[in-house]
């Protein structure tokens, strides 16, 4: 009798759990299938970010091609994608992880991309030469450029163009040529692969 009673309320408890579950399941189930429909719709474009090559003495920037979500900070999304670094192992970042963007603003065909202190700063990741600088450069112009409505590129530092951060002169970069002037691509560093 006692067991009975048991085996009884243990059916009814599970037959008063299975609408939740069945309920739980589908809600679940509605919450994935909506997450991957939305991934589909959200709209990006295909874009190419450039990397550091170095062949012998000679250094290079080559396209990496990256899908990017498509929003309203876009070219921003776009710079953050670069500071990533390369996925393949044939290519070197230019830029040390630690950067932040600010913004990456458009106006009349110039970009100009704001960023953390960082960028002049940090030398241990990307050592500071001539021949880095130049790839610094020109990996954030040629990237941009890659768009049409973007002909040249202005680099700020914390919002300026000038001036001194940790007694370090904005202007003068990482030394050697500087961001003096607003940049046009660079066609002469691309390696085409």
């Amino acid at each position: 009798m006692f067991l009975d009673n048991i085996n009884k309320k243990s059916k009814n408890n599970i037959l008063n759990c299975l609408p939740r579950f069945i309920l739980v399941s589908l809600v679940l189930s509605m919450m994935f299938l909506s997450a991957i429909f939305l991934q589909s719709c959200t709209p990006k474009e295909n874009v190419k970010l450039y990397f550091a090559k170095y062949e012998g003495n000679n250094e290079y920037l080559v396209a990496e091609e990256r899908s990017i979500i498509k929003n309203e900070d876009f070219y921003k999304s776009v710079i953050e994608e670069l500071i990533k670094g390369p996925k393949s192992e044939q290519l070197y970042p230019t830029l040390p992880k630690s950067v932040k963007v600010y913004s990456v603003k458009v106006n009349d065909s110039l970009a100009e991309v704001n960023f953390s202190k960082e960028i002049i700063l940090n030398t241990s990741e990307i050592p500071h030469s001539s021949s880095t600088e130049v790839l610094a450069i020109f990996s954030i112009v040629n990237t941009l450029t890659e768009f049409d409505q973007i002909k040249k590129v202005r680099i700020l530092v914390e919002g300026k163009k000038s001036g001194q951060i940790d007694g370090i002169y904005i202007e003068d970069f990482w030394g050697h040529m500087g961001i003096y002037e607003d940049f046009e691509r660079n066609e002469e560093k691309i390696l085409e692969e």
